[in-house]
């Protein structure tokens, strides 16, 4: 990657919105599971219909669910979500010398003039925000949901994790969690319910189960394969696309190899392919040949859960790599893609 490259692509607002709207919204109108199947699905293990294995929480800047600076809201109530901390993640707080701190800070409680007086200073903070109504409930610890619990909030809303710090610029490193939610919109289909029980899509009305690979300096990525593939996934359809966190593209530029989340940092509004969602990462948009682009590019690893696909256009996917320049880059990023048939 070059620094003098120029911008490939166009300022988005809310980039994942995809994932909320056009993916998750019902649109023909199938029985709905309801928070009780939700709950079910959850204390189960049945796969979700968004699972974000590697969430970074930043020291210095904390972090959020969807991707970007203004993204839309993901979670609705009555849905069911489970917040998984990693305790072994740190981060430095430069003005703490007590060294580094796990997602519960160190556990004594923060006194007026913090940023959340009460939680535990140095801890990472949950909050949960409507767009555009604003907060919707008080902080919590972001340990405090490692279990299955229904959102009662009175508005959807969107993930934002702080951190109890007064100073946080100074801090190092993120801490590291899972956000899964089962959505009580959830249609009761055959395809959603052979998703959620992690079935091979090898039966008889299901359409791909197969490995996908995203080449870091563009060459290829889509599904189908071909340079002008033509359209597969249709209305009704469950999709599931699951990362290899292990594989890893080279960008010449930082000298360094990044797995499908990049840099884990959102990229600029100006200078990248596509603003807002990770930099040095892959990005799928949904693309209907001939008629175009359908809903705005997505994180590619935001669809590792049981994902309906609910436009009226059939569509293909096509990969992109959110880096101003892809002449210098090698390596690729590999994906399992599920593709479970409509009734």
């Amino acid at each position: 990657m070059k620094r003098g490259a120029v911008r490939l692509g166009s300022r988005l607002a809310g980039a994942a919105l995809l994932v909320t709207t056009t993916l998750t919204a019902v649109t023909a109108v199938p029985a709905h599971a309801g928070t009780p199947d939700a709950m079910r699905r959850c204390a189960e293990g049945q796969v979700a219909n968004h699972d974000i294995p590697h969430l970074l929480v930043w020291g210095n800047g904390g972090g959020g669910v969807p991707v970007g600076r203004n993204p839309g809201n993901i979670i609705e109530p009555g849905d069911v979500f489970q917040i998984i901390p990693d305790m072994s993640s740190r981060v430095d707080p430069d003005d703490w010398e007590g060294g580094s701190l796990g997602p519960d800070g160190n556990g004594q409680a923060a006194p007026q003039g913090w940023p959340f007086p009460g939680l535990a200073q140095y801890s990472a903070v949950l909050r949960f925000n409507n767009n555009p109504g604003g907060w919707t409930s008080d902080a919590q610890q972001a340990t405090a949901f490692n279990r299955c619990t229904v959102f009662r909030d009175n508005a959807p809303a969107r993930f934002s994790f702080g951190v109890n710090d007064p100073g946080p610029g100074d801090n190092h490193g993120a801490w590291t969690f899972r956000v899964l939610i089962w959505k009580a919109s959830a249609p009761t289909t055959g395809p959603m319910d052979r998703c959620s029980r992690n079935l091979p899509a090898t039966g008889p009305q299901d359409r791909a189960d197969t490995s996908l690979g995203v080449a870091g300096n563009g060459s290829f990525g889509s599904f189908p394969l071909g340079a002008t593939p033509g359209n597969f996934l249709r209305q009704g359809d469950v999709l599931r696309l699951e990362p290899d966190y292990a594989s890893r593209a080279r960008m010449d530029y930082f000298f360094a190899d990044h797995g499908p989340n990049g840099t884990n940092r959102p990229a600029a509004a100006s200078g990248w392919p596509y603003p807002d969602l990770f930099e040095l990462s892959p990005v799928l948009r949904f693309n209907n040949n001939p008629a175009g682009w359908v809903g705005d590019p997505v994180q590619a690893t935001a669809l590792g859960g049981c994902v309906l696909w609910t436009d009226a256009l059939p569509v293909r996917l096509l990969f992109g790599v959110n880096d101003p320049d892809l002449s210098d880059n090698s390596g690729q990023w590999n994906f399992r893609l599920r593709i479970y048939g409509r009734d």
